[in-house]
């Protein structure tokens, strides 16, 4: 089954009773609860993941997953206490972080 799978880092503070919005190639697919890990199924071939709440977003992500296999994702807040008002405004598509696990 070929599939990807969203971990987030547990925080401490930011965002700790919301979950993420899981897009794939722009379409919401799963959410994601600070500090677990969600999977779905996806088709092999290049499929684009971003992470929304509210208005902010993380960077897109470009994924090539290959038949039958698993890529595994990690993800958390950019923002803290002090930049929190940077974040959901000036920077609010970088609030989040979202990169291959290595």
């Amino acid at each position: 089954m070929t599939k990807i799978v969203v971990r987030r880092e547990k925080s401490n503070l930011q965002d700790i009773i919301r979950d993420y919005t899981i897009l794939l190639n722009g379409k919401e697919v799963a959410r994601v609860a600070n500090g677990a890990e969600t999977e779905f199924s996806v088709e092999p071939g290049k499929h684009t993941v971003q992470l929304k709440i509210d208005w902010c977003k993380s960077l897109a992500l470009d994924v090539h997953v290959e038949t039958g296999k698993t890529e595994t994702l990690l993800c958390g807040p950019n923002s803290s206490i002090l930049l929190g008002l940077l974040y959901i405004t000036v920077w609010r598509n970088k609030y989040m972080w979202l990169r291959r696990y290595v």
